[in-house]
């Protein structure tokens, strides 16, 4: 990330915005117009970046993920069949 080119503190990219294809490379590239604001004067800034199109692809999902607990599974609690049952009236 950039520093602030006012007070160089610290920067957050706050926008992107596609400027141009460039398909006439391997691999394409693209110009991108990024936005960051500074964290300490907000003072917000703009620089232009040249890209790899390929880089920026997300990967395919394979499916679903799947998500491992480090504890036993518990078993479900028992509750009995009438919630009435075991209630005395006088």
């Amino acid at each position: 990330m950039p520093t602030c080119p006012k007070c160089q503190g610290g920067t957050f990219l706050s926008e992107e915005e596609l400027v141009q294809v460039l398909e006439s490379t391997d691999p394409v590239q693209v110009l991108v117009k990024a936005t960051y604001q500074c964290m300490s004067c907000s003072e917000r800034f703009v620089r232009i970046v040249c890209d790899n199109l390929s880089a920026r692809k997300k990967p395919a999902e394979q499916g679903a993920p799947v998500y491992y607990s480090s504890q036993p599974a518990r078993p479900a609690p028992v509750r009995p069949e009438d919630p009435a049952e075991g209630l005395k009236f006088f």
